[in-house]
């Protein structure tokens, strides 16, 4: 993207599947880095691969980090100085939690600071988890079992 006099304006870029049709599904990937104060370009595109469509926004950004967002959901935060098929992140595009914290880590590769953690987030998010009168998900379940192993290992 350029501006009037020719220069690029400094962005994220984040490229997703045309077919994806609604934008406002990363919405809270998008929030994620404007709360990091970093700003951001979006572009469709016909590719369909996240990982192509990562690397190539990563390669297409004068920061050097780029995120695509496949038809199928997966999401890949990706940065010019790692191999092609060694990306940073992935995360699933039905977990705005985790979206929002992919998009923070973008902005927080830019800045040069440390990443948000996926896992202290899950724990955050579990605390609200209502553990009486109502059924748990697998999900939730999951998530619970991966936090108590974790505890498990780390208490040895």
């Amino acid at each position: 993207m350029k501006i009037n006099d020719g220069n690029e304006i400094q962005a994220i870029h984040v490229y997703y599947h045309a077919e994806l049709n609604d934008p406002s599904l990363f919405r809270t990937l998008l929030y994620g880095i404007e709360e990091e104060g970093i700003p951001t370009f979006v572009k469709e595109s016909k590719q369909q691969s996240a990982l192509q469509l990562s690397h190539e926004a990563a390669l297409d950004s004068t920061l050097g980090v780029g995120i695509g967002i496949s038809q199928n959901g997966k999401v890949i935060l990706h940065y010019t100085k790692l191999d092609k098929n060694q990306p940073l992140f992935e995360v699933n595009l039905r977990n705005p939690n985790k979206l929002r914290i992919l998009g923070a880590n973008a902005a927080r590769l830019v800045k040069g600071i440390p990443f948000k953690s996926f896992e202290i987030e899950e724990e955050k998010e579990l605390e609200h988890v209502e553990l009486v009168g109502e059924a748990l998900t697998k999900e939730d379940i999951a998530k619970i079992v991966a936090i108590v192993v974790k505890r498990l290992l780390e208490s040895k």
